[in-house]
């Protein structure tokens, strides 16, 4: 059980000192530091802080992956279907206990040693921008640059990161909502005759 607590707090420590510093200028010395064990004990549990960087990106990306990409396989509203995907997204991020939005918006993914992780992120975004295209091509969304679509979503994602990496989280799940209809508000054709 201890083992399994080092190597979270290796992971919350270390993501926040991503934050703060940067990847690259945040050394593995700095992380022990901050957990509170010698150098040393921290190789017992990350090999390098590269497999720091990838454990955390994979708790983060890992699943969502998965569940983009089957929500742009199903049946239905495409609306609908990415309402559910923001959803759970959202929920699942803010009940992590690390501080991951460095990892989107720092300099982690620009570092030549971590290009397979960048890899995944474009294979992420491509099936959100499929979805959106599907929203479009029914007639649910509004005419919008697909890539644009995915930066506006993955604004929202990153704001709730930075969101709950500063806040008390008491009810995710309503905040999770809260963002997903934001999106969805953004993204739905108008009804012709009524305001926006």
């Amino acid at each position: 059980m201890e083992a399994v607590d080092t190597r979270q707090e290796i992971l919350i420590q270390a993501s926040r000192l991503f934050k703060r510093l940067g990847y690259r200028a945040t050394t593995t010395r700095e992380i022990a530091k901050a957990v509170n064990i010698k150098q040393p004990s921290l190789f017992h549990h990350f090999a390098s802080k590269k497999a720091i960087v990838e454990e955390i990106f994979s708790l983060s990306l890992n699943e969502a992956a998965i569940r983009i990409e089957e929500a742009c396989r199903q049946e239905g509203p495409a609306s609908e279907r990415l309402h559910q995907y923001l959803v759970w997204d959202l929920s699942t991020l803010h009940r992590m206990p690390m501080a991951m939005s460095a990892i989107y918006t720092g300099d982690a993914l620009k570092s030549p040693e971590l290009a397979e992780l960048a890899d995944k992120l474009k294979s992420f975004y491509r099936a959100l921008e499929d979805l959106l295209e599907q929203g479009i091509r029914s007639g649910e969304f509004v005419d919008i640059d697909p890539q644009l679509g995915r930066l506006m979503v993955a604004s929202i994602t990153i704001a709730h990161l930075e969101y709950s990496e500063d806040a008390v989280i008491d009810d995710p799940d309503r905040l999770a909502r809260d963002g997903a209809d934001f999106v969805l508000r953004a993204f739905r054709r108008p009804v012709t005759g009524t305001p926006l």
